[in-house]
């Protein structure tokens, strides 16, 4: 079999096995929400900010009395965020693993300490061109305020002169969700090498299989991002009478308060959604790195045939 069916063979049954443990759903749904599974939400009932917007509070960071220890305080906020986030998908990633039959035999608080390393390692380089990205933005917002705009939208002119920040941060974004595929499923399961040895492991993996590693975490970056989209539109649909009346500065309306509570029932679904999505993307990474040996899952053997 090719290469290329093989890694159709193994999305497929992956989505299969995750088809079929919806318990596994809830770990999936834990990591999701560290990952992208809360933005529906606050682009739904907030208002997006614009591009405008976030300049001019770019630029009053910069501006401000309190300059530097604002952004220190905005840097520490937004470390903890990170870390918070980490840790959330680390303890669902070795949940996950643990419930597919690929996690190691010791306590889960050792397990959680391994993953959480490797994913810190391998998404520091996409969030120091992020901070990078967006101390730019701040900094040539001002310029393009009072630039001519002859036609280009403002958030474009800035987005043209940060070009190589932007490609550096999608480059470096598939490369740690690819470097962390790999890197997490070296460094666990029965026969785990230690965190320095996985991490060298997996550097390993992707020069020598780039393009199904890369693929893989593509695949997994559009899902996310077009999940993302679907839920977004459904729950500003929902959202739209509640926050009329919110609007208003009455008391919710009893239409709109059992709106909400359908509102909150669809948004739980949503986050089980993206769960069962989180279970494939996991499933599909262990089939690919043959975590499973001889031992494959129901539903993966016919992949491997």
């Amino acid at each position: 079999m090719s290469d290329g069916s093989r890694w159709i063979g193994n999305a497929t049954a992956a989505a299969r096995l995750a088809g079929d443990r919806s318990d596994l759903w809830i770990a999936g749904a834990l990591g999701a929400l560290g990952y992208v599974a809360w933005l529906p939400l606050v682009l739904a009932v907030g208002s997006v900010p614009r591009a405008s917007d976030l300049a001019f509070t770019g630029a009053g960071l910069f501006s401000s009395e309190l300059f530097p220890l604002n952004l220190l305080l905005l840097a520490t906020l937004a470390a903890l965020g990170i870390l918070v986030g980490c840790l959330l998908a680390a303890l669902a990633e070795a949940t996950l693993l643990r419930g597919l039959g690929l996690g190691t035999q010791g306590p889960l608080t050792r397990e959680v300490e391994v993953v959480f390393s490797l994913i810190l390692v391998a998404v520091l380089p996409a969030v120091a061109v992020a901070a990078a990205l967006l101390s730019g933005v701040a900094a040539v917002a001002p310029g393009e305020f009072g630039a001519p705009d002859a036609g280009v939208p403002l958030a474009l002119r800035i987005a043209l002169r940060l070009l190589p920040l932007l490609g550096g941060l999608a480059i470096l974004a598939l490369l740690g969700q690819a470097f962390g595929g790999v890197a997490i499923r070296k460094g666990t399961g029965p026969g785990a090498l230690p965190v320095g040895a996985a991490l060298k492991a997996a550097a390993r993996d992707l020069v020598a299989h780039p393009a199904r590693r890369m693929g893989l975490a593509l695949v997994s970056l559009l899902t996310d991002l077009l999940a993302v989209v679907l839920a977004v539109a459904l729950l500003r649909v929902l959202w739209a009478p509640i926050g009329a009346d919110l609007a208003d500065g009455q008391l919710i309306s009893p239409q709109a308060l059992l709106l909400l509570v359908g509102f909150v029932a669809v948004w739980f679904a949503v986050i089980l959604a993206f769960g069962a999505l989180h279970v494939w993307i996991s499933a599909w990474w262990s089939l690919e790195l043959g975590a499973w040996g001889e031992q494959a899952p129901m539903g993966s053997q016919q992949a491997h045939s």
